[in-house]
């Protein structure tokens, strides 16, 4: 009974997968799957000499945050060259190069993603669904945000640049317009002609809408947890002052007891 009792007791606990994934590894998971869109358009769209140089821009970027993710996993990894060899590490660091070629690699960290989300199950998920894409709610949005810039913002610039009375003719151009449209500012100094550019106006104007709604939400929830902690530690404190009131009055009347008890008894 005692070994079965020591058996259950060294029994490892169960932990969910999901812990196995940070908000720091879903965060450049996103980036990562954000870069291959940017490479896809770099290699299967013509794409105006603005455009790539944008593109490649933003692409030397990555590579500095990605680069940045190598040397971190590499300085967290207990056994550095199990990481590097086994377990993916020098697929990351050719996919921090800032070579078109060599960002396929970096499909390494998404497949990472993919390999421990299929061993979840429906828990695993909800708590993903409800507690760390709640954390990097404003994350995400904004690599959403980002994405629908660049495609839109080229998008409006092929079905702008020979339309009549056309006002967005660079990329630069259309990159600020998207910017102003999505923040719902709307300067005016830049607008669609065709019907085309329109449509993608009305994309980013709703979406803009939305990314309001998602940061005054975010922005009140933060708050009244905040207030809800704070009325928790005060009731906590009350609560911890009123039992050490109550136990020194206890001692209080207790020594009171007692010394009535010796008099009368000396008495």
């Amino acid at each position: 009974m005692v070994a079965n009792g020591s058996q259950t007791q060294e029994q490892p606990a169960v932990t969910s997968d999901a812990g196995q994934l940070s908000d720091y590894d879903l965060a450049i998971g996103a980036v990562a799957l954000f870069s291959l869109v940017i490479l896809v358009l770099l290699v299967f769209v013509p794409l105006s000499p603005s455009t790539v140089d944008v593109f490649n821009t933003l692409e030397n970027l990555l590579c500095v945050l990605f680069l940045f993710d190598f040397l971190r996993s590499l300085v967290r990894a207990q056994k550095k060259w199990r990481y590097l060899f086994l377990e993916g590490g020098w697929l990351d660091l050719l996919g921090s190069l800032p070579f078109n070629r060599f960002a396929v690699f970096r499909l390494a960290r998404l497949i990472r993603i993919v390999r421990v989300m299929l061993h979840m199950n429906v828990h695993d998920y909800g708590v993903i669904l409800t507690q760390r894409l709640a954390r990097s709610l404003l994350f995400f949005t904004f690599v959403v945000s980002l994405l629908l810039i660049i495609v839109l913002s080229e998008v409006v610039l092929v079905a702008e640049r020979g339309a009549p009375r056309a006002n967005i003719l660079t990329y630069g151009d259309a990159v600020w317009w998207s910017i102003v449209t999505i923040t719902t500012v709307g300067y005016g100094d830049y607008y669609p002609v065709t019907p085309l550019g329109r449509s993608m106006a009305t994309i980013l104007m709703f979406f803009g809408i939305g990314i309001i709604g998602i940061i005054s939400s975010y922005l009140s929830s933060t708050f009244i947890a905040l207030q809800q902690r704070g009325k928790a530690m005060e009731g906590s404190q009350k609560t911890s002052d009123e039992a050490i009131t109550r136990g020194q009055t206890i001692i209080l009347a207790s020594v009171v007891i007692w010394r009535r008890s010796k008099r009368s008894c000396l008495r």
